[in-house]
């Protein structure tokens, strides 16, 4: 990404993210691979569109979509990701509950897959989306993006990640953790973008360090999250033999992280 011209590089970056999500929504083989493939694309175009805030370019349509896009996605992704967190778990630690739980939980994935597949079958509709998103960057007048307005919103970024760690620490609750999670995953993307336009944020060059700590942090953070989403479905399931263990090594999976 070339250093001198930041209105060319980040609208490549844009249109390549777009042909991202276009391509992830397209593939039929694996369908639970492809909406994450999709949501992380999104995410990431998202977070490239956050740092051309307060510039000449107008992207709250564009951004807009794109967020009803992601939160489209959100039910199937969080379906499939507790399949694998209560596999994961019974593998790791042997309960009479877990095979009950997980074929619940499969069947609960697989109907609202399919029931999100019959009101948009292929994905068409939302493919739809995007190349109205590509549409809408496209017009924009990209030579009049300035490095000095992506440095001020890359900076802000960092702010907002370190206010919402310090609320989450005095609040503890999921809600503020997952503020948290979101600040943290939007960051790490945005620096990502820093350091191929090798942009400095405040009185550093973001570095390959930072991302990677980040990465981290986010890992951990989405992993707890997911295990919360498990242990909110298995409550509410009936009871069963071995159900209150298998909420116990939840609990303990918690904890550990």
């Amino acid at each position: 990404m070339s250093a001198a011209d930041p209105g060319e590089s980040v609208r490549k970056r844009a249109m390549q993210e777009c042909r991202s999500i276009i391509a992830a929504l397209s593939a039929s083989d694996d369908p639970h691979a492809a909406i994450h493939a999709a949501r992380k694309a999104i995410r990431r175009l998202r977070a490239l569109l956050a740092l051309l805030q307060d510039s000449a370019l107008e992207l709250d349509d564009a951004d807009r979509r794109l967020q009803r896009l992601g939160d489209s996605l959100s039910d199937l992704r969080d379906a499939h990701v507790v399949v694998q967190a209560a596999v994961y778990l019974q593998d790791a630690h042997a309960a009479e509950a877990w095979p009950g739980i997980i074929a619940r939980l499969v069947q609960r994935r697989d109907r609202l897959l399919q029931e999100a597949q019959q009101r948009d079958p292929g994905f068409e509709r939302r493919v739809r989306r995007v190349v109205i998103v590509q549409e809408l960057l496209a017009k924009q007048p990209w030579a009049k993006l300035r490095r000095s307005t992506l440095r001020s919103n890359l900076e802000r970024s960092q702010r907002r990640a370190e206010r919402a760690a310090l609320r989450a620490s005095d609040d503890g609750g999921a809600d503020a953790i997952h503020r948290w999670r979101r600040k943290v995953r939007r960051l790490r993307m945005q620096l990502d973008v820093a350091r191929a336009l090798h942009l400095h944020a405040g009185k550093r060059k973001a570095t390959d360090g930072d991302a990677k700590a980040l990465h981290r942090l986010s890992d951990v953070l989405g992993q707890q999250q997911d295990l919360q989403l498990l242990r909110n479905l298995v409550r509410a399931m009936p009871a069963a033999q071995g159900k209150a263990r298998a909420l116990e090594q939840l609990r303990n999976a918690q904890n550990a992280g």
